[in-house]
C-alpha cells in the first residue's frame, strides 16, 4: 500500500476538476465492453468482498463490487466513470497497438492460448525478439549501460528490445496506466547521437530504459492514483528525482498501474483494470506498485521505481518474483516537496528490478546525485562503500550472521513460504554462513492497529471527496476509513508516542541478539517471510502486517525471490500436522491454503537491516543469491 497524500488530493480538489479529452474515433459496444480488447485474457473470478481480520475490521470499511476484474458494463447506458475509463483505456491500447503494428508487424503480438496461466517466459517464446534482443532483455542494467557506453549496443536497439517485451506484457498482464513509446524511442536516438557527437555518455544512466509507477510525476503525463477522476490530471512538472534521472540519461517510456487510491495490497482500479502476476494470471500482481512488478517480471523494463509506505514495493516484488528495495525514510528522494508531506509513517521511493544489480545501481547512482543538496527530506549520507565491502568481507570470512524469523507472532506463513525459509537457511549454512533463529516480533506490539490509525487519521475525507468528483464507486479491497477514525492533534500525538515505543522495543530486541550470535555483535540482517501467503487469487488479500513492518519501524528492507509454489512440495498439512493457531487471523490464513489455489506463485523472502544500512541489506542479498546458486559466487 501507499499513503494517499492528503495535501496532494486537497490541491487537486481545490484547483482543478479533471477534463476528459473525448476521442471521436473511440467506439463502445452496447454492453460497455472495449471492442479492441484482446481475446487472450483469462476469465478472472469476480471481486470478492474485502474481509480484513476481525481484529482490524472495526478500523476499516471495504466496499464490494460484484463484477469481473474487467471494467463493469452497464446494461443500457454507461455511467460517466465508465465512459471516461473506456476512453482512456482505448487511448492507451491504441498507442500500444500502433507501436506494435509499426515494429512487430501486427497490432496485437502473438499470444499464448487464452487460458494459459503461467506466461512468464512468453516474451522469449513468442518469436518476436531476435537472439540479440533476447540477450539485451536478459542482461542486468550495469551490463546494458556498459554495452551502450562501449558502443556494442545502441540506446535505440536496447529501447526497442524492451519495448517489444513491454508490448507483449500489455496483453498478458495489463501492467500499464500510460504508454509513450514514441517519446522513449526519440530519447534513445538522441542519446545515441550525443554519444557519437561528444564521444562520451551523457550521464551514468545513459540509454537505460526505466519504468515509472503511476504516482511518480512526469511532465506532460497524468498522475491518476488509480482514480477515474484524475485520468487527465496532467502534471506541469516532473518530480525532482525524475528530472535528475532524466539528466543522467534515463529513457522513460511508460507509467504503470496502481490500485484505486493506492491504499491496497493488490492492483485494481476502475480506470485501467486489474493487473496480474505472469507466474499465474489468476493471481494478483500486488499493490500498490503492481504494474511495475508485473512489467519487470516479463522483462518489459530492466529497472523501475516504486513507492512504499506499507509494502508497496515489496509486496509486488514478492508476488512477481523479482527484487525490490524499500529504503529508510530520508535515505533516497521520492516526490518533490509540493507533492509530499511529512507524517509519522512516511512513504519512500525504491527500485524494483529482475536483479540485485538493478537495486544496487539505482541506489549508488541516486546517492551520487547528492540528494540532500536538493531534497530537504534526504539525509547527508552518501553511498558507504566501506560498509558495503565490510559486509561482503564478513561473508567471505564466514562471520556474517543472518537472523531468521519464522513468523510475525500473529500469522504463520503458508507451507511454500516455510519451505522458502528452510531452503534459504540451509543454503546459507551450507555456504559457511552463520544463522540464528530469533523472535523479534510480538503480537502485543499492535503494529498494524497503530499503523492503520495513523494512515486513516483524516477519516477518509480526501478519499471520499475524490471518489465523489465523477463520481466513481470505491472498489473492494481499498481502505475507506469511516469519519469516526478522524484523529485530533492530541490523538495523533498519542499515536506518535505509541509508534516510538514500538520502534524502541524492536531496536532493543535486535540489540539483544548479541547474546546469541557468537560474533560479538547483533545479527547483521533479519530474513523473514514476505507475507502470510504468496500472490493470492484476485480480490482475496486480507493480511498486511508482514509487508508493513519495515515501514512502521523505518528500517530498510528488500525482497528476494527463492522458489515457486509446487503442489508436490507444498501439500496442505493434515489437521494433525498443523500447529495450534497463533490467532484468529492465523486460523483463517491456514484454512484458505491449498497449493492449487496458489499454483506456481513466487516465493520470496524479506531481508531487513538497521536504519540507514541499505549497503548492508544489498550486500547481504548478494550473499543469499550466491548461496542459492544465482550468481555472485565470487563472494564465497
Amino acid at each position: 500500500m501507499h499513503s494517499l497524500r492528503h495535501n496532494t488530493l486537497s490541491r487537486i480538489l481545490a484547483n482543478r476538476r479533471p477534463t476528459i479529452a473525448h476521442t471521436p474515433k473511440t467506439t463502445f459496444s452496447t454492453s460497455g465492453e472495449n471492442l479492441d480488447s484482446p481475446p487472450d485474457v483469462l476469465t478472472l473470478p469476480k471481486r470478492k468482498n474485502c474481509l480484513l481480520s476481525s481484529e482490524y475490521a472495526h478500523s476499516l470499511t471495504c466496499r464490494k463490487m460484484t463484477s469481473s476484474t474487467s471494467l463493469p458494463s452497464a446494461p443500457s447506458s454507461s455511467s460517466r466513470w465508465e465512459q471516461i475509463a473506456k476512453i482512456k483505456q482505448n487511448q492507451r491500447d491504441d498507442s500500444v497497438s500502433q507501436w506494435a503494428k509499426q515494429h512487430l508487424g501486427a497490432t496485437i503480438p502473438r499470444l499464448p492460448p487464452p487460458n494459459t496461466k503461467n506466461v512468464r517466459s512468453w516474451p522469449r517464446q513468442s518469436g518476436h525478439l531476435t537472439e540479440r534482443q533476447l540477450e539485451i532483455t536478459s542482461s542486468v542494467p550495469t551490463m546494458i549501460l556498459n554495452k551502450i557506453a562501449n558502443k556494442s549496443w545502441t540506446a535505440e536497439e536496447v529501447f526497442l528490445a524492451f519495448s517489444f517485451n513491454a508490448t507483449i506484457a500489455h496483453h498478458l498482464t495489463n501492467p500499464f496506466s500510460d504508454v509513450f513509446f514514441e517519446e522513449g524511442f526519440e530519447r534513445a536516438r538522441e542519446l545515441d547521437q550525443y554519444l557519437i557527437r561528444e564521444g562520451r555518455v551523457i550521464g551514468p544512466l545513459h540509454g537505460l530504459p526505466m519504468s515509472l509507477k503511476d504516482v511518480m510525476s512526469l511532465e506532460g503525463h497524468a498522475t491518476t492514483l488509480g482514480f477515474v477522476a484524475l485520468a487527465d490530471d496532467i502534471q506541469e512538472s516532473s518530480d525532482d528525482l525524475v528530472n535528475r534521472l532524466y539528466d543522467a540519461g534515463t529513457v522513460f517510456y511508460c507509467k504503470t498501474n496502481v490500485p484505486q487510491s493506492l491504499m491496497s495490497g493488490e492492483c485494481d482500479n476502475l480506470l485501467y483494470g486489474c493487473t496480474s502476476t505472469p507466474d499465474n494470471r489468476l493471481l494478483s500482481a500486488g499493490g500498490s506498485s503492481g504494474g511495475e512488478g508485473s512489467l519487470i517480471a516479463l522483462r518489459g523494463s530492466p529497472l523501475g521505481i516504486g513507492t512504499d509506505i506499507a509494502g508497496s514495493v515489496r509486496t509486488p516484488a514478492n508476488f512477481n518474483g523479482i527484487y525490490g528495495l524499500c529504503p529508510t525514510y530520508g535515505r533516497l528522494p521520492c516526490h518533490s516537496a509540493e507533492r509530499s508531506s511529512i507524517g509519522l509513517i512516511n512513504g519512500v521511493a525504491g527500485p524494483m528490478s529482475a536483479s540485485i544489480d538493478g537495486l544496487e545501481l539505482y541506489t549508488r547512482t541516486v546517492l551520487s546525485f547528492e540528494p540532500w543538496n536538493w531534497d530537504a527530506i534526504c539525509q547527508p549520507l552518501p553511498w558507504n562503500e566501506e560498509l558495503f565491502s565490510r559486509t561482503k568481507r564478513w561473508a567471505v570470512e564466514g562471520s556474517l550472521c543472518f537472523g531468521f524469523a519464522s513468523h510475525d507472532g500473529i500469522v504463520r506463513p503458508h507451507p511454500p513460504i516455510q519451505r522458502g525459509l528452510r531452503q534459504a537457511k540451509e543454503a546459507l549454512i551450507k555456504a559457511g554462513h552463520k544463522t540464528v533463529d530469533v523472535e523479534l516480533l510480538d503480537s502485543k506490539d499492535e503494529m498494524w492497529d497503530t499503523a492503520v490509525r495513523i494512515f486513516c487519521a483524516d477519516g477518509g475525507k480526501a478519499l471520499r471527496e475524490t471518489l465523489d468528483l465523477v463520481p466513481e464507486p470505491a472498489i473492494q479491497g481499498i481502505i475507506v476509513p469511516p469519519p469516526s477514525m478522524t484523529l485530533t492533534a492530541s490523538e495523533l500525538e498519542k499515536e506518535s508516542k505509541t509508534l516510538l515505543k514500538i520502534r524502541q522495543r524492536f531496536l532493543k530486541r535486535w540489540q539483544d541478539t548479541i547474546h546469541v550470535t557468537k560474533t560479538g555483535r547483533p545479527i547483521d540482517v533479519l530474513i523473514m517471510p514476505s507475507g502470510g501467503h504468496v500472490a493470492p487469487p484476485h480480490g482475496t488479500m486480507e493480511y498486511f502486517l508482514y509487508e508493513a513492518i519495515s515501514n512502521i519501524i523505518d528500517w530498510p528492507c528488500a525482497t528476494i525471490p527463492v522458489c515457486n509454489v509446487d503442489p508436490l512440495l507444498d501439500p496442505k498439512p493434515s489437521p494433525g500436522e498443523t500447529p495450534a493457531p497463533l490467532s484468529k487471523e492465523d486460523l483463517k490464513n491456514q484454512e484458505k491454503y491449498s497449493p492449487e489455489a496458489y499454483e506456481n506463485g513466487a516465493v520470496c523472502l524479506q531481508i531487513l537491516g538497521p536504519r540507514y544500512s541499505e549497503e548492508v541489506v544489498l550486500a547481504s542479498m548478494r550473499v543469499v543469491d550466491a548461496a542459492l546458486g544465482r550468481g555472485y559466487e565470487d563472494l564465497l
